[in-house]
């Protein structure tokens, strides 16, 4: 399946845009948030300032005088309800909806919210800060909020633990609590941050049509020089399978040779014992002929003088040549004849020049073509042994099929003693899949090659010896039928090759390599 860049790159790209969409929209989130926490902390730092210069002896009492009173005569207090008038007409207008006052024990001793006074925050965390010198704020949304004397809903708030200082003494006497209502405010940052988000996504949009764009172009212009290289493949494969050819072709025209060269010689001494049987032929037909119009009396029914005429005439030739000589010869003739069109039948079942398509095809076949091809290059000491098991057709390319294992095993006999080398070939199904072996008892393959054996171009023949392209096309050829070719090997002891091909497999997925 070929790597589909558009596809890919267009699903890669508007999931990372969406990544760095939300990732901004949090950060940015987090930032305005912080910066409107830290700024709303400093108003109501300065709102405390303001409310312990102004009415700081009112809260001097409850803060520093109520540690021995009860939480209801807290509540009750008479001076309770001033200081609340007091609170609330000092913050009238602002943003505040809520102020507590506690002591450093962490009792509350105020709240604009009556029914809090008395409770405990002496493990709350705000408090602990403050009360430590170091002021403490948090934004959190409420549902509904008691604020002075309403309940508001749907609110964002920031409370705030402020230390609170005698003004006089500068001595930390207290903690404040303040609450201001920033839901306004809020909004407004969320909707300037929608417009900002939306302005980048917009950007990253006109990036991504403009990259969109260019990976377009290259997609194609990838695409063409992946047809290039195709056809670049098929050539270099081509003229594999062509030195290939003009090797075995040299060796075939050895062999069709001696079949030639004797029936050349036997057809010469056809053709002159022939023109020997000529003359006497004649004068045996005109013998017969006399014979037949000049019947005598005797038993012979021949004249004798014309008989002892021939036989002068036809003095010389004691030394025909037998007709069964001729009968021997011509049917030599035909063996050879027989050789030579047997060799070029497999020849042309190896090439398959009448068919480069897939088609259903029993690899025993395939092997059988070949190892009568290769048996022509191979030196006669070499063994080769066959044992072909039962195999059920399968799609496939014979012709490519042909060049896999022609490779194999010319490489096979490139690495045995030509004196005396081993050659075993075994075909059998395995799990669902057709495996021939190719094994040989060379030199075998150094590890360090192994990894490197099936690449374009490697080799560890000479130049004139290889190119390094027969494994390379063959492990393309394999693959190209779903199928995995492999090895395994010993120095010293020799290499198998496993070509592993599906019984079973789609159609109409291979090209002619």
């Amino acid at each position: 399946m070929k790597f589909q860049l558009v596809r890919y790159f267009t699903i890669a790209s508007l999931v990372v845009f969406l990544i760095v969409a939300f990732s901004l929209n949090f950060v940015q989130n987090r930032i305005q948030t912080a910066a409107l926490v830290e700024q709303e902390e400093n108003q109501n730092i300065n709102m405390t300032r303001v409310i312990s210069n102004s009415i700081w002896p009112e809260f001097d009492f409850l803060i520093n005088r109520s540690g021995t009173v009860s939480t209801e005569s807290l509540k009750k207090h008479p001076e309770m309800q001033r200081i609340f008038n007091l609170t609330t007409s000092l913050l009238k207008g602002l943003p505040v909806i809520k102020v507590k006052a506690f002591n450093l024990e962490g009792r509350t001793v105020f709240s604009t919210q009556n029914s809090q006074v008395g409770e405990d925050k002496s493990q709350n965390s705000g408090f602990l800060s403050a009360k430590n010198g170091v002021p403490a704020s948090a934004l959190s949304h409420r549902d509904t909020f008691d604020a002075f004397d309403e309940t508001i809903s749907d609110r964002d708030v920031v409370s705030s633990y402020i230390p609170v200082y005698n003004p006089k003494t500068g001595k930390l006497e207290g903690v404040f609590e303040i609450y201001s209502d920033v839901t306004r405010f809020l909004a407004k940052l969320r909707e300037t941050q929608y417009m900002v988000v939306a302005g980048i996504a917009g950007l990253l949009g006109l990036l991504f049509i403009a990259l969109l764009v260019i990976v377009k172009r290259a997609d194609q212009i990838i695409k063409q020089q992946d047809i290039e290289n195709q056809k670049s493949r098929m050539q270099i494969a081509q003229s594999e399978k062509m030195a290939s050819l003009g090797h075995m072709v040299a060796s075939v025209a050895h062999e069709l040779n001696t079949p030639l060269a004797f029936t050349r010689s036997n057809m010469e001494l056809a053709v002159e014992g022939l023109d020997n049987l000529r003359l006497p032929s004649s004068y045996g037909r005109q013998l017969i002929n006399f014979a037949k119009s000049r019947r005598s009396k005797d038993s012979t029914g021949i004249n004798i003088k014309y008989t002892h005429k021939l036989l002068r005439e036809t003095d010389g030739y004691e030394e025909l040549t037998e007709i069964e000589d001729l009968i021997e010869m011509l049917a030599q003739t035909q063996s050879g004849l027989a050789q030579m069109s047997e060799l070029v039948s497999h020849l042309k079942k190896f090439t398959r020049i009448d068919q480069n398509s897939v088609v259903d095809f029993n690899l025993n076949n395939c092997l059988e073509n070949v190892l009568y091809i290769a048996r022509s290059t191979i030196p006669e000491h070499i063994t080769i042994h066959r044992d072909f098991g039962e195999l059920p057709l399968i799609e496939c390319m014979p012709s490519q099929l042909n060049q896999v294992f022609i490779n194999l095993i010319n490489n096979a006999a490139h690495a045995v003693d030509p004196v005396n080398g081993t050659i075993s070939i075994r075909s059998f199904v395995d799990d669902g899949y057709i495996k021939v072996e190719v094994e040989d008892n060379g030199t075998g393959i150094p590890e360090k090659n192994l990894e490197s054996i099936f690449e374009a171009y490697f080799t560890t023949k000479g130049v004139e010896e290889g190119t390094g392209l027969g494994l390379s096309i063959s492990k393309e050829i394999v693959e190209q039928h779903h199928g995995v070719i492999g090895v395994r090997s010993s120095v010293g002891k020799g290499t198998t090759f496993t070509v592993q091909l599906p019984v079973q497999t789609e159609s109409g997925n291979r090209k002619a390599a």
